[in-house]
């Protein structure tokens, strides 16, 4: 009851405007009551997020056919949906169903890496703990607030114009808007205060594992790597470079593999494949220690080198083995 005596408002959420009220408290959570988010904003704007997308995705396609929604199409039950004693299709499952039966126009891919980063993020803070920075967190989440407004605008926003929803929709989505508009400024003002540390070194930037973003210069012989944005830590090139492709030495050896490839550089067992900053849309083989390039690793000696035109081997092997006929 309230001081008035009034009854409280009955609770009255269509799933359209439940993904939208989801997404504006996770804008509202990364900007922060007072422009300064904390760890405790950071944790619902990811759970909130993550809500929206599931959310909005699956209201789209109930707008098409309901039964979509669940896992099991065939299985559709009216009253059980109204119910919600039902199992629905995932994030995943969702797009795909978007695209090859609604037909939407928004091109999102199935594995779509914002997505992904945005589920295991999740994932961390339900199951494992989520350590991290707030600015980290912040762009992790740009890339899917920036496909779910699109998403929104190209293929819900044209199915609503005409429907009572209308104008709840547009007043969630002007608060949307603004704080995702708030929350790219900010992050596109933090990039180009690095520029002048990033220009020229694209060959030698990877990506960060935390924020994402193009700012982990590999410094030859840096015992103290950091991600420029966020200043994620990751000690040595060795220590990064493991830490990249998600293992360690100890593991590695221990369920019987090897050390990372070695550099013919500068003789660190710490190169790997990854997108840097210079070719953004493949891998690269660069080492964590000197942050030299190589176009391959040699089959038989497993140092990155340049290698032997047509041949995956590098010079020195090529000769040995030319030696032997």
């Amino acid at each position: 009851m309230t001081g008035t005596g009034q009854q409280p408002a009955d609770l009255h959420f269509p799933a359209l405007v439940n993904g939208l009220d989801f997404l504006v408290s996770a804008v509202g959570s990364l900007s922060g009551d007072d422009g300064q988010p904390g760890p405790r904003d950071m944790k619902y704007a990811v759970l909130h997020l993550q809500a929206a997308a599931e959310t909005l995705l699956k209201a789209r396609l109930e707008m098409h056919d309901p039964a979509l929604v669940w896992t099991k199409v065939e299985l559709f039950d009216q009253r059980k949906h109204e119910a919600g004693d039902f199992k629905s299709c995932g994030v995943k499952t969702a797009i795909e169903r978007l695209r090859d039966t609604v037909r939407i126009e928004s091109t999102i891919d199935p594995e779509d890496a914002g997505l992904r980063a945005l589920g295991s993020l999740r994932n961390r803070i339900m199951h494992f703990g989520l350590k991290d920075t707030v600015l980290a967190v912040q762009a992790r989440t740009v890339p899917v607030l920036d496909l779910l407004v699109g998403f929104i605008n190209t293929d819900i926003l044209p199915q609503v114009h005409e429907t009572d929803e209308a104008w709840s929709v547009e007043q969630h989505m002007e608060q949307v808007r603004d704080g995702f508009k708030h929350l790219t400024d900010f992050l596109a003002l933090r990039m180009e205060t690095l520029r002048s540390r990033l220009d020229g070194y694209e060959s030698s930037t990877a990506s960060c594992r935390s924020c994402g973003q193009f700012t982990v210069v590999l410094d030859a012989g840096a015992q103290d790597l950091a991600c420029l944005l966020c200043a994620r830590q990751y000690g040595t090139g060795e220590d990064a470079a493991w830490e990249f492709i998600g293992s360690s030495k100890h593991v590695s050896i221990t369920d019987g593999g090897g050390d990372l490839n070695g550099c013919s550089s500068c003789g660190a067992y710490s190169v790997i494949s990854t997108p840097l900053a210079s070719s953004p849309g493949e891998d690269s083989w660069i080492c964590f220690d000197c942050g030299s390039t190589y176009e391959g690793v040699c089959i038989f000696c497993d140092q990155a080198a340049e290698l032997v035109p047509d041949m995956d081997m590098c010079g020195d092997c090529y000769e040995i083995r030319l030696a032997n006929f």
